[in-house]
């Protein structure tokens, strides 16, 4: 049976009504309540209003719904890539009251991008490395998991891979060149080898047809 929508005015009112609040009913009603309002806030989070809507994030029961707040930042990051940075800093404030809520969003971030990058689903993949990376840039996540992320792209390289990694150190470079500059430059020079390597190869390749053509 599909569930009927309720108005949070509505719903306020039923629940009210009850009188068991351990009830099955009860539990579902503020459920529903608490995703609603979770993905509402999430959703209409920019860069003008999140000064002000972070209080009323924090007047919700964050350690209950942690699930439901990481799943509803997931889905409007990678619907909405653009505001990659808004939803990091959103996190980021958020993280230093419930930091179990950072870690369960990247550890939901790193199955993604396992996921997506053996799937070769290259749209989710770079919205997930780009989370990722700014989480970064925020400092939510320690800079050794992306460039373990970049060495891992770096060593079966493939177009879309090399691609994934400059799109990563577009995103995090400039952090990176602050707080890991070896191992920035380390993973450039790698870069800059096989792109070398590849360009080589092309123009050998064109050559030889060339030279078989005549």
């Amino acid at each position: 049976m599909a569930s009927v929508y309720l108005p949070p005015h509505k719903m306020a009112e039923v629940a009210a009504r009850i009188k068991d609040k351990s009830s099955k009913e009860y539990q579902s009603l503020c459920w529903t309540a608490l995703r609603k309002s979770i993905n509402g806030l999430v959703n209409k989070v920019n860069t003008k209003n999140i000064k002000h809507l972070i209080p009323e994030l924090f007047q919700e029961n964050l350690i209950r719904g942690r699930g439901l707040f990481c799943k509803s930042l997931i889905k409007a990051q990678s619907a909405s890539p653009m505001f990659t940075n808004v939803y990091a800093a959103l996190v980021a404030v958020v993280n230093t009251r419930f930091p179990q809520l950072g870690e369960l969003l990247l550890t939901r971030l790193v199955l993604n991008f396992r996921k997506t990058f053996r799937r070769n689903d290259k749209r989710n993949c770079v919205a997930t490395v780009r989370f990722i990376a700014h989480l970064t840039n925020q400092q939510v996540v320690n800079e050794i998991l992306v460039l373990e992320i970049l060495m891992l792209l770096l060593d079966t390289p493939t177009e879309d891979s090399i691609e994934l990694s400059v799109a990563l150190i577009k995103e995090v470079g400039q952090y990176l060149n602050e707080v890991a500059r070896a191992a920035l430059h380390a993973i450039l020079d790698q870069l800059r080898t096989i792109l070398s390597e590849g360009t080589n190869a092309a123009g050998g390749g064109a050559e030889g047809g060339g030279g078989g053509g005549g």
